[in-house]
């Protein structure tokens, strides 16, 4: 069978130990791009070909598979972009390692803004009053951005509406004696709901090749989490898109959550699966696709609550082993793909 470019791909980049995250950072690509050229979904830019050819070290010709192709000499264009125009471009990064330092300018920027809106309608507020409702709606924010929790949306509410009630836009009908003990108890609400989740059994993180498996920008700060053990393994996303192929000798369990963003599973590199595997799979305001491989077969237990889950493709006649999938869906789309 013939090679397709995918196929060249994704061996090039094994053969050098780069996760899909990490070649999609040296090219300035997202990992669904990469992702998406290695299943032949779609193919590289023709101006980001000689970008991966010279990643792998090898020649165009190699990567497109025309080695010994003979072709005429091409004429050498100029780059068109001139340094003024490079030197005026602008360039954005957002990730965990910087979110801390972005919230708190948005808390400062929030809080001088409203109190300055409040001097310039004559309203009767204090600086105090723009300070904590800001400091609630930026921390809850925050929280959100790392993964889906009460607290985090509890915050978000309480310091929205008391901007808007301190600053007499709108205002419930409650005793002020009672505002502050009902923080307490909603927040205090919100993080017992958070610490009876179910817990995770301790994991670590490993490396093949002497890189970590996982999402991780080229600066080694984590973009979004996944954590393998002997049998098992953890994948989490919030906010963000990203791509994670996990590679275990033998699949017993595993955990998937998706908020606000969109995460793909690969667990094509699973070689075998225990006789009671589970997988449970958790997608809220968000996209995610598992990927399955044919050998296995999948019996989801599906819930979803204004959300869509479905199953592209049918496994093989006799599969070789079978994941029991517990997947729930709100507001959001899971798609079980067979690959």
């Amino acid at each position: 069978m013939e090679q397709t470019l995918g196929n060249r791909i994704s061996e090039n980049r094994k053969r050098l130990g780069l996760t899909q995250d990490a070649l999609a950072e040296k090219l300035g690509v997202t990992a669904q791009a990469v992702s998406k050229w290695e299943n032949d979904q779609s193919c590289p830019d023709i101006t980001t070909l000689p970008k991966l050819a010279d990643i792998f070290g090898i020649s165009t010709d190699a990567l497109l598979g025309r080695e010994n192709t003979q072709v005429h000499t091409a004429e050498v264009v100029a780059d068109t972009v001139s340094e003024e125009e490079k030197k005026s471009s602008w360039e954005f990064h957002w990730d965990a390692g910087r979110k801390g330092s972005i919230f708190f300018a948005l808390f400062v920027i929030l809080t001088g803004g409203l109190t300055i809106f409040a001097r310039i309608k004559n309203l009767d507020v204090s600086f105090w009053s723009m300070l904590w409702p800001s400091f609630l709606l930026c921390f809850g924010i925050h929280k959100l951005t790392k993964e889906f929790s009460v607290a985090g949306i509890v915050s978000t509410i309480l310091g929205g509406y008391f901007i808007v009630a301190n600053l007499g836009i709108w205002e419930l009908s409650i005793d002020s004696s009672l505002i502050f003990p009902g923080i307490v108890v909603l927040v205090g609400i919100s993080l017992l709901v958070d610490a009876l989740k179910k817990p995770r059994k301790p994991r670590f993180r490993i490396s093949r090749n002497g890189v970590k498996l996982g999402s991780e920008n080229s600066d080694g700060k984590t973009k979004s989490h996944c954590e393998t053990d002997a049998d098992s393994f953890t994948c989490n996303l919030s906010f963000g898109e990203d791509t994670h192929y996990i590679t275990l000798p033998v699949l017993e369990s595993g955990e998937i959550n998706c908020s606000f963003g969109e995460l793909t599973v690969d667990l094509s590199g699973c070689e075998t699966l225990a006789e009671d595997c589970e997988v449970e799979a958790s997608c809220s305001f968000g996209s995610l696709e598992l990927r399955v491989p044919k050998r296995f077969r999948i019996e989801p237990e599906s819930s979803t609550a204004f959300g869509d889950i479905s199953i592209l493709g049918q496994p093989d006649p006799i599969p070789r082993g079978t994941i029991r999938l517990d997947a729930n869906a709100s507001f959001g789309e899971i798609e079980i793909r067979y690959v």
